[in-house]
């Protein structure tokens, strides 16, 4: 032999040297696996429909929560409108509205249909006229 030739045996131990598992192949054996399958499928559906469960009463307790704060922003806006209808602001403003009572010192003042008199010139708004549509959209947009 030479150096460069390798030799017939290797060192190396064959790869199926471990312990093996064995599936069992009795019918005992099977039967045992199809009762843990069988048990295990249903521990699996029945987590599933507890977690589905949970999940769809938190999504009612955040929607109650909801509801919970809206009744109580429409409660104390409720509230704050009773608070004025109990004040004497609107108990007076009622009572001269609908009774036509005033304060004490209060004057009356009527003025008499066909009195009135037009606004003075420098008072008056001045009037431009109006642009065509074209001319406005064009001043617009290219500011001419």
């Amino acid at each position: 032999m030479t150096s460069l030739s390798s030799p017939v045996s290797s060192s190396r131990a064959p790869r199926g040297t471990g312990p093996r598992l064995r599936m069992p192949a009795t019918r005992a054996g099977i039967t045992w696996l199809v009762v843990l399958l069988v048990v295990g499928a249903l521990l699996a559906i029945q987590v599933g429909r507890q977690v589905y469960a949970n999940y769809s009463i938190t999504q009612q307790a955040h929607a109650l929560q909801q509801q919970i704060r809206d009744i109580e922003a429409r409660n104390e806006a409720l509230r704050r409108q009773l608070d004025y209808l109990r004040s004497d602001a609107f108990i007076s403003a009622e009572a001269r509205r609908l009774a036509n009572l005033g304060h004490a010192g209060d004057r009356l003042l009527i003025i008499p249909p066909g009195s009135e008199t037009k606004l003075p010139t420098a008072l008056r708004p001045k009037v431009t006229p109006q642009k065509p549509l074209l001319e406005q959209w064009i001043e617009l947009f290219f500011g001419s």
